[in-house]
């Protein structure tokens, strides 16, 4: 997973950007510009993050917004967009790679891409490039996700301890310190723990009863008990930039037969996934055994019960995982496509099944590809009762 000798540019906030970042190695709210050309890295910031980038970007070259002009050549052209364009040419041209196409992100900006080509430079976007790049973790990088993930755990602990102290009102609603348990507390409680870790959750999920059939509903209302409550917690390390991902699913009281047997289905195709992951695994193969063994215990999934062009909206009707790093959701995949695992890439494995009139199941772990095998990077205990 390399550039393959290829010139590369990158404009974006790499706070916000992940292609932006990876390439850079500097965080910074605002775009910066990065070039990689014959092997050496570029950056251009501004001159409020001039000094900082000086002591910490780890690039061959840095360059000033001023020694590029930009500010200058964006009252002539009365354009930002139309100043880096300039300036991105200038720089190609004193490094002789002016001639030479730039593989660039699918994301880069359409107003930087028609000056980029205004300029007479030649721009193909690359995606499987750039997601390549960004797969094959380093040790610190897997460092970083497991830092992240510890503070997933802590945070879900402290959850589990709050359906824990709950107790039951007469018509089944789960109350905690004299109050109805809702939602919203639930998460709030979840997303201030992983602040107090440099964490931050955004878009956690806590969802129980019919909410919990539907995966990316974050949940709102009061919890009650027998009823599912799915938890998943995916916050971004606000010092390192990585994603960390994990979901469980307890029911606090007495669950019905329905949902203890989908419960012991996907963590049944849960545990045969994590055993297949490994180099050379193609992901579409576990998918699919995740898939088998959910069919054969009586759920529909997307592999064996597409209705037509319709989309299917119970059962398990998506992916087993996904890449997590820099974003949450990023190469490789494991589902209906086939993608090929290679050693370094941190996948999630969470089957899950969603029927409304009963609630959803949804277990997730975070686990390394290895050069001989994998590693679970989670440690948190799957129990269904609290």
């Amino acid at each position: 997973m390399t550039d393959d000798g290829r010139n590369l540019l990158v404009i974006g906030a790499p706070e916000h950007d992940a292609d932006a970042y990876h390439l850079s190695g500097f965080l910074a709210p605002d775009d910066v510009i990065c070039l990689r050309v014959a092997g050496k890295t570029y950056l251009a910031v501004s001159s409020l993050e001039y000094g900082r980038a000086e002591k910490v970007a780890p690039t061959d070259e840095l360059l000033s917004y001023e020694e590029l002009s930009i500010a200058k050549l964006a009252r002539e052209l009365k354009s930002g967009a139309k100043a880096y364009a300039a300036a991105i040419r200038t720089l190609l041209e004193k490094l002789g790679a002016a001639d030479s196409p730039l593989a660039v992100p699918p994301t880069l900006a359409v107003a930087y891409a028609d000056a980029l080509r205004d300029r007479g430079l030649t721009l193909e976007p690359d995606g499987k490039l750039f997601d390549g790049l960004r797969r094959a973790k380093s040790a610190e990088e897997v460092a970083h996700v497991e830092k992240a993930q510890r503070a997933v755990e802590e945070a879900c602990e402290h959850a589990v301890g709050i359906l824990r102290e709950a107790e039951v009102d007469g018509d089944g609603a789960l109350l905690w310190g004299g109050e109805a348990l809702t939602s919203e507390i639930l998460r709030s409680e979840i997303n201030v723990e992983l602040l107090r870790r440099n964490c931050l959750g955004d878009g956690t999920i806590a969802a129980g009863g019919s909410q919990a059939a539907d995966p990316h509903e974050r949940g709102s209302g009061p919890l009650k008990a027998g009823e599912a409550i799915i938890l998943d917690i995916f916050p971004k390390d606000l010092s390192s930039r990585y994603y960390a991902d994990m979901t469980r699913t307890f029911v606090k009281g007495e669950p019905n037969e329905d949902l203890r047997k989908m419960y012991d289905a996907v963590l049944e195709s849960q545990e045969a996934a994590l055993a297949m992951i490994g180099p050379g695994v193609d992901g579409k193969d576990v998918h699919d055994k995740v898939s088998e063994i959910l069919h054969e215990a009586g759920y529909k999934t997307q592999l064996h019960d597409r209705e037509g062009g319709r989309p299917l909206t119970e059962g398990f009707f998506h992916g087993t995982g996904h890449g997590v790093g820099l974003e949450i959701h990023e190469a490789p995949r494991l589902g209906l496509a086939g993608q090929e695992l290679i050693p370094g890439d941190i996948v999630s494995v969470e089957p899950g099944l969603y029927y409304p009139e009963v609630g959803g199941i949804r277990i997730e772990d975070l686990v390394l590809v290895t050069e001989d095998g994998s590693r679970n990077l989670t440690r948190f205990p799957k129990e269904f009762l609290v």
